[in-house]
């Protein structure tokens, strides 16, 4: 007996179907982070726990989970694919819990891969959108400067009027 999983054709239909599944997902492997563990590869971590779950990480954390990918590009792509859904507030309709919320990796995973099956064909809008959110990121950390060079000098200025 052959099962479809819903697709038409039979197993021949099928075999194709998983073809095409593979061409268009990237092969990234999702696993939670542990502090003595040693991650060899390209990856990135991605928040799961508290309100800004789903927000990916250069840097790994206690809650976060590791995303493994096979090549530099791969990793880039995929890295700003979750910043993308992370910026819209897609994960959060995928929070549980009741005092912390948290995601839970299948769910996230599933996310992902439906962005990645929406994006697959349009690697122009990828760089450009990529392109765009790096100009602004620049931007935020010149403000950040700015802010904190504002900071210093409002302190600088109540300590020269309480000394004199």
């Amino acid at each position: 007996m052959v099962f479809s999983f819903g697709i038409k054709g039979g197993a021949k239909r099928l075999r194709q179907h998983l073809i095409f599944k593979q061409v268009v997902m990237s092969n990234f492997k999702m696993i939670t982070y542990r502090q003595k563990g040693v991650y060899k590869g390209p990856h990135f971590f991605i928040l799961n726990k508290g309100l800004n779950s789903g927000k990916p990480l250069k840097k790994p954390c206690p809650n976060c989970f590791v995303i493994s990918c096979n090549s530099e590009s791969e990793k880039e792509s995929l890295y700003w694919i979750v910043y993308s859904l992370h910026q819209g507030k897609q994960f959060q309709i995928a929070l549980v819990g009741s005092v912390i919320p948290f995601i839970r990796k299948n769910d996230l995973i599933k996310i992902i891969k439906d962005a990645q099956k929406i994006t697959y064909n349009k690697p122009e809008a990828i760089k450009k959108t990529v392109s765009s959110l790096l100009q602004l990121e620049q931007q935020e950390e010149n403000y950040k400067r700015i802010q904190n060079t504002l900071k210093q000098l409002r302190q600088v200025l109540v300590q020269q009027l309480i000394k004199q």
